[in-house]
């Protein structure tokens, strides 16, 4: 599988399937690194991703673009929790196959008000 096949399958998962990572090739040590939060396994992610992934709505990728086994990505959703679109940047890293880390860069200012209140 291609990085921009891993990559399609990582996106295809927040926008078509509720953040379901289940079919998408992820090592077991991947890697997650985010302003709220962060993992160090597969499962930790898959988990957080079954979590977070209903609350995001209109989820777009703004454009993407592959170097290699490594993409960056822009884009943007929404969470009923907090006012207005957020805008992410987002560095996916592949190997042998499989994503093994991923880190989003977003103001989370009003995710961590809206989770301080208990809205999210």
């Amino acid at each position: 599988m291609t990085t921009a096949e891993i990559v399609e399958r990582y996106y295809d998962a927040w926008i078509n399937r509720d953040g379901d990572m289940s079919e998408v090739p992820l090592a077991d040590d991947f890697v997650f690194v985010g302003p709220v939060g962060n993992f160090d396994s597969a499962d930790g992610f898959r988990a957080m991703a079954g979590q977070f992934g209903p609350a995001a709505t209109d989820f777009t990728v703004r454009h993407r673009f592959i170097d290699g086994d490594r993409a960056c990505a822009f884009v943007s959703g929404n969470l009923a929790a907090i006012p207005g679109t957020t805008t992410a940047a987002e560095l996916l890293e592949v190997r042998d196959g499989a994503l093994v880390r991923a880190e989003v860069i977003y103001d989370a200012e009003e995710l961590r008000k809206a989770a301080a209140a208990g809205r999210v």
